[in-house]
């Protein structure tokens, strides 16, 4: 009988382990700081700039949308500027006036403040294959369109 209780007093010493609180308490500290270091490591110039690559490749599909569905020679495309870009047609040469891009309320786009761009236009014929003049370009980040399909990653 003694041995017994000397055996259940020396396995209780032995288990010390971390209590609930103890574990939930180092859980919610490493969420804090975990928080904070993300919050800090985020840059609101490079959502900016993301957020003005994707509206800007969705302009793009849609000008290429329409030229698709255009009568030949007249093609569509966006003509980009350092502060704006706008949505034009080519007839054939000529260019008319600009049309409403699509969530926009006029024919243009303006850059969030801070995003610049190179001067650049592009054009899709009725088969969507674009003709680029200038270096696709913005904020620093190359806009990429496959020359004869027309594809934009």
């Amino acid at each position: 009988m003694m041995k017994r209780n000397q055996i259940i007093r020396k396995r209780s010493r032995q288990n010390r382990g971390f209590t609930l609180i103890e574990v939930i308490a180092v859980l919610v500290i490493i969420a804090i700081i975990s928080a904070v270091v993300v919050v800090r490591g985020i840059s609101t110039a490079d959502v900016n700039l993301q957020a003005e690559l994707d509206t800007l490749k969705g302009h793009l599909r849609y000008a290429q949308y329409l030229a698709i569905n255009d009568i030949p020679p007249n093609r569509w495309g966006i003509s980009i500027g350092s502060p704006s870009y706008t949505l034009v047609q080519d007839l054939g040469g000529t260019q008319a006036n600009p049309y409403h891009l699509p969530g926009e309320s006029s024919a243009t786009h303006s850059f969030a403040t801070g995003i610049t761009a190179t001067a650049w236009t592009v054009l899709f014929d009725e088969w969507g294959s674009p003709t680029i003049t200038g270096s696709p370009n913005i904020g620093g980040q190359p806009i990429t369109i496959t020359a004869g399909t027309g594809f934009i990653p």
